[in-house]
This record gives C-alpha cells, structure tokens and sequence, in this order.
C-alpha cells in the first residue's frame, strides 16, 4: 500500500513537474513573443516618427513643385447644372476691346527663357526652404469641387497662388537671383489696387468728420461727401471695374505695383474645349464675333472666348497693367497687351495634360512654375506711357457681359459629343533643367547671363516685344529718388542698355534726383540758386520764372509721351489724387506732381490756396507748391484719368517707412513745431495724422503734407459786426484756438504711442 501511495506521488510530482515544464515553455515562447511584438512596435513607431520628420522637413524645388502639381492634379468639377452657379443676366457693359486676339507664338521661349535666368541660384534650386509635404498634404485636405468662381478662386489661391508667393520670396532673398532678376521686392496676390500706405479705410473714415462739430468757424473748405475717387474711377468708359485678382508687386522701398490681372471663370462655365476650340487661331472680334450669329461649337466658343478676354483686357487697359491671365482650374490663357494696346496676345497652357513623365523640362510646365516665371516676366517691365494710353483711348466699345453670351448659347451646342483638340507641346531648345538634374548642378557662372544679354540684341520676336526695361530700374531710382542721390542701373531689357550707351543719350528720370527744397524755392520767390541741389548744373545761369516754369511743363507733358518720358507715376496715393515724378526736360528741374480728375477740381484749388496761405514756412515745414495747371492731354494711372496736376518740391517718405533713421528724441518736439507754425497761419489741418507726416533722410527734414481737408479760420467780416454778432464771433475765435489745440494734442499723442 505504501509502495501504491509512494509511486502515486511520484506520478503526481512528476506530472506536476511536467505541467510545470510545459507552463514555462508556454511562458517562454509568451515572452519570445511579446519581446517580438515589443520590437515590432518600437520599429513600426520609429519608422512612423521617421515618416512625420520626413513629411515635416522643408522641400526643395524639385519636391516642392512635385507636391504643389498633385494638388493641381486633385481638382474636381461640378458639371451638375443644379450643383453649380449659372450667373444672372445682366446689362451688358460697354467695354474697350482689342482689335486683334493672336496667339502668343514665342511665350514657351519667354517662359524658359527665366527659368534660364534661375540658373544663377543655385541655392534657389539646392535649398530645403519650402513648404514640407505634410503641410501639403492639409491643404489637399482642404481641397473641395468647384462649382463657382468662389471655389475657384479659393482652389488657386491654396494650390497656385501661395506657392507662386513663396517662390517670389525666396527668389528675392536670393542675392544673386535678385540681382540677375532685377527684383526689388516680393508680391502679393490681392483683390484689389488700392494698397498705397497712405490711403485707405481710415483715410475716408475722416471725410465727414470735422473737429470743430457741426456748427462752428467760417472756413472755406469745399464740401467733402461726394463718393471717393476710387469709387468713381470704376465708371470709366470702357474700362470695366476690376479684375478678380491682381499680382502686387511690393518693392523694398514702399510701392505697391500691380503687376498682373487675374480673371478667374468657373470650369464648367467655361470648358477646357472651349478655350482650345475658340482660341486655335486669331480672333478679330469686330470681323469674327460682334453682331454675328453662329449654330456651331466652332462659333459659340470663339464667342465665349472673345468676350472673357475683352473682359479682362478692359480691366487690363484701365489700370495699365499688360500681363494678364484667365484661369479655369483645368487650363490657363496667358495674356500680354504689347506695345500696341490695340492687340493682345494670347497663350493656352493645360498644366496637368502639359507635365509628361518623358519631358526633362516638365516641372517647368506646371500650374505653379507657369504663373511663377509669367508673374517675373511682368515684374520686369516698365509701365506703359502716356501714348498707349491715349491710343488706347481711342479703341471701339462692346457692349458684352460673358453671363450673357454663356446663357444664348443652347446647351445642346455646349455638349456636342467631340474629341478634345487639346495636344501638349513639348518645349525644345532649352537648357536642361537644374530642377530634373540638381545632383549635377554647378555654381553659377556668367554664362546663363551673357546669353540672356544676347538674346535682347535679336531683332524683334514673332510676337509681343514688351518693354523690356527693367521694372528694377524704376525701384534703383524711386528708392534713390527718395534719398536724393543718383543711381545705377540695374541689368535688365533693352532700353537699359540703350541709355547706357554713351553720354550723349538723355539719362531717365527713374535715374534723376529730385531738386532740393532750397532750389525750389528759389524758383518759386525769385531767389538765389542752390549750389547743393543735385540737378544744379541743369538749371542755367538763374532760375527760370515759375510761370514759365509752368507754361514749359503744361505743353512738355502734352507733347512728351514716350516710352522715355519726363513724367512717371510714384505708385503713392492719397484719398484725393496720386503723385508722380516730372522733370522739366530743357532745365532739369525735377519735381512731384499731383495729380486729380476732372471731379476732383475744387479739392486741387483748394489745397493749392492753402499751400499760398504756408507761403512763409514752404521748404521749411511743408513742401514748396509752384502752382496749378490743367492738363492738355490727361495722364493716366491705376484705372485714373487726371487733368489736373499741382507741383510740389519732394517731402520724403511716410515716417512707418523710415523708423530706423529718424531720431525719435526730438521727433515730438520737431513735429510740435511745424503744427504750431501752420496753426499760427490759422490753418487747421483736419487730418493730423502719422501718414501726413513726411521724413527725407538726407536733408533731415519733416514735412507736413496733404492740405486737401484744410480750413483757413481767420475770414474776417466785410461790414459793421451786430453787438450779437459780436459776441458769436467771439465764441467761434475761441472755438477755433480749440480746435488748434485738440490737433496739436492728437498729433503729439500719436506720435508718442508710435515712438513706443
């Protein structure tokens, strides 16, 4: 029994032993596995850390425009008619139209033509500076069907625009792509022109508003509640009211340049067919489409064409803007204005069906690479001058509102089975891309340069010969221009270096100094000449009479209107007028001109009074005014037609825009004086603010400008005044010294807030 029990036990210990074995294998191979999984898991979230650093890391070009061309590829459009907007007929707009619509058969060569240029930066290429995939990735995200020109303005804005933005800016902060590509600034992309650092909401806040209250002293301020200039300008003939986004062109020394006009048209109110199928060849509108039927696809798309671009051609011409384009989303017709304003030509890019795997050059034909290289064509040429647009003036009107055209047209039209004729091109001829080849990239020589140089010295293009005089240019000389000095020309298109040539060729006036307040008022008392001015030996022996100096301006700007001409706008503006540079050819007296409308005749008249009124602290505390004159040919500016221009001498830059030059110790104390000396000559300014107070860095002066909302406060009584009457003078004499006061004390407040 016991040897029964005794080998029980050894069968139960040795089963328990087995059980026991058995657990720990299990637990081991537990163990093996959950160490497994462990280093699984540890592997799997490294991999994904290494992912998210990846995706998060800035991109260089080649990735970035990659990236930017999948969000192209992601569009989506709404072609349900009860998903999509149709537009409301409308009367149709008498609009400016081009006598001829051709196609723009050298634009590939213009558009490699920069990327050429790019070569120089090899950092541009190189450099992990742009938006990582990750962020990318969100705004694919963000990505919805278009269904209206909203959407699609939203869609370009996060896939083209912001890019193109990006690529401007670092382009800029490329020293040597800036100054191979004569870039003075970066741009904007915006909805509207009316972006001068001295204009603005606020500016017309101060139209209705008076210090004194509403009954108060006699002054002699005109009325000031007629609707603003820009308001106004809208309605001119032909011109249109304004694109749906412009390219600002922001320069380094405060311009705001509208480079070029965007239109944007719905993709399904405007079909990729129908572009390609109305633009296969020259329109004439007047031959081919106004006040002509047609029941074909063939017409009805040459018709819906015809009229988006003489949409965006009036708008063009009304703000003297020649670049230009009409994007779909899916296609995009590229638009230059020449010489010629009579004509515009065209080119048609359809950038997902361009970018073909086999094309070393493909990146190039991107959405964004397009707009990038066609924004720096535009930033590279000069404003049109005063006789384009008087050419201009003289083209025909349509009545024509592209809602309209689309509605006649019969849907069944519209959608007539065809296949589409759109056939991409290959671009041939050109350097081979950094972009597709950046491992074998070398630094920059001089090469990509010299052949640029070579290139302008061809005798005319096939097509558009734009001015090719660099916008830099105009930015070396407004910034010199503001500091009194000369400058150098920068490298850029023909007529740099027909200026540079020899000395016997007239220097421009973007090159020119302004003359010094001492000189000017000089000229306008009949005083001494100054010695220091920078236009001194122009001058003569004496000075001119200023009446003669007026006489000789007034028939200069009829008569010089050139691309080389004497008078160039200054891209400032105020709530009232816009400035621009003149030079008095034959006696080198360079001045600022400000211009008005016609509708604006009593504020000029106005402001000139008051400057007579300053006579006595003109040179000193405001500008030296010579006068008035109405124009006899007008001059044009941003959608404006001026008639009027009032000279003054130059007072230099808002102050926002010299902060670190001025000393801000005695800014309150110099800025006191000069208000306290206007106020002495009983005038009250009625707009005492920072942007009326100018700083020029050379002479070191402040300047108070802007008199258009001034009041004279001394008119005295022309007869016996009443004992009644009397003591109502008395109250508005001292209501008056408030109102001085009140100004002085918002001056000086603000001054101290900005000085903090």
């Amino acid at each position: 029994m016991d040897e029964i029990s005794r080998l029980r036990r050894l069968l139960e210990e040795s089963e328990r032993q087995r059980e026991e074995s058995e657990r720990q294998r299990k637990g081991a191979e537990i163990r093996v596995l959950e160490e497994q999984r462990l280093r699984e898991e540890e592997q799997r979230r490294r991999e994904e850390a290494e992912d998210l650093a990846k995706t998060s890391r800035p991109q260089v070009l080649q990735q970035y425009l990659e990236a930017c061309h999948s969000l192209s590829l992601a569009i989506q459009v709404v072609t349900d008619r009860s998903l999509t907007t149709q537009g409301d007929t409308t009367d149709p707009t008498g609009r400016i139209f081009p006598c001829r619509i051709i196609p723009w058969d050298d634009f590939a060569r213009r558009q490699e033509k920069i990327w050429d240029q790019l070569l120089v930066g090899y950092p541009f290429y190189s450099r992990a500076v742009f938006p990582s995939s990750h962020q990318l990735e969100y705004v694919a995200s963000l990505i919805s069907p278009i269904s209206s020109e909203i959407g699609l303005r939203h869609f370009e804005r996060d896939t083209v625009e912001n890019a193109v933005q990006k690529l401007v800016d670092e382009a800029y902060g490329d020293l040597s792509l800036r100054d191979s590509l004569g870039l003075q600034g970066s741009v904007t992309f915006e909805s509207h022109t009316n972006l001068s650092n001295t204009v603005g909401a606020v500016s017309e806040s101060f139209e209705q508003m008076s210090i004194g209250g509403d009954d108060g002293a006699e002054a002699t301020t005109p009325a000031l509640t007629q609707p603003g200039p820009r308001a106004r300008r809208q309605a001119k003939k032909g011109k249109g009211k304004l694109a749906d986004q412009f390219c600002i062109y922001r320069t380094s020394d405060g311009r705001n340049i509208p480079a070029l006009a965007i239109e944007y048209k719905a993709p399904h109110k405007l079909t990729r067919d129908e572009i390609v199928s109305g633009l296969a060849s020259e329109i004439q509108p007047e031959r081919d489409v106004i006040n002509k039927d047609g029941e074909d696809f063939a017409f009805a798309s040459r018709s819906l064409v015809a009229a988006v671009v003489t949409q965006l051609f009036s708008y063009m011409l009304g703000r003297g803007i020649q670049y230009g384009y009409i994007c779909t989303g899916e296609a995009f017709v590229f638009l230059h204005i020449p010489d010629d304003p009579t004509i515009v030509y065209y080119s048609v890019c359809v950038p997902n069906l361009d970018v073909l795997d086999d094309d070393e050059n493909r990146l190039h034909r991107t959405a964004v690479a397009q707009v990038f290289a066609f924004v720096l064509q535009a930033l590279r040429v000069s404003p049109p001058p005063p006789s384009w647009h008087d050419r201009a003036a003289n083209l025909d009107t349509w009545a024509v509102e592209y809602e309209d055209v689309l509605k006649n047209i019969p849907e069944t039209i519209r959608k007539q089975p065809r296949a589409s004729p759109y056939k991409p091109q290959r671009w041939k001829g050109f350097q081979r891309s950094p972009i597709r080849t950046r491992s074998r990239c070398q630094q920059p020589n001089s090469n990509v340069i010299r052949r640029d140089e070579d290139d302008e010295e061809e005798g005319p293009p096939p097509s558009p010969s734009a001015r090719q005089s660099s916008r830099s240019r105009q930015g070396a000389a407004a910034s010199t221009s503001t500091t009194g000095q000369g400058g150098k020309q920068d490298k850029g298109g023909k007529r740099n270096r027909r200026i540079q040539q020899g000395p016997a060729t007239r220097q421009n006036i973007q090159d020119r100094p302004f003359c010094t307040q001492q000189c000017l008022l000089g000229l306008a008392n009949g005083g001494p000449m100054d010695e220091e001015c920078p236009n001194f030996h122009d001058h003569g022996r004496r000075h001119i009479d200023r009446r003669e100096l007026l006489r000789l301006i007034r028939v200069q700007l009829a008569e010089d209107r050139g691309p080389d001409a004497d008078a160039i706008p200054l891209y400032l503006s105020g709530s009232v007028g816009s400035l621009f540079k003149v030079r008095l050819s034959s006696h080198g007296y360079t001045l600022v001109a400000k211009g008005v409308e016609e509708c604006d005749l009593a504020r000029i008249l106005h402001e000139n009074e008051i400057y007579d009124r300053l006579r006595p602290i003109q040179g000193k505390h405001v500008p030296v005014c010579l006068g008035k004159i109405d124009l006899i040919l007008p001059y044009y500016y941003d959608g404006g037609v001026f008639t009027y221009f009032m000279f003054l001498s130059w007072a230099g830059r808002p102050l926002f825009d010299s902060a670190d030059q001025i000393n801000k110790a005695n800014l309150v104390k110099t800025v006191t004086t000069a208000f306290t000396e206007i106020h002495g000559l009983q005038v009250l300014h009625r707009d005492a603010e920072l942007r009326n107070v100018l700083y020029d860095p050379p002479s070191g002066n402040l300047m108070i400008v802007d008199f258009e909302r001034a009041e004279l406060r001394d008119r005295q009584a022309l007869c016996p005044i009443s004992p009644n009457r009397k003591r109502k003078y008395g109250v508005l004499k001292k209501r008056g010294r408030d109102d001085f006061t009140i100004e002085l004390q918002s001056i000086k407040k603000g001054i101290m807030q900005w000085i903090k």
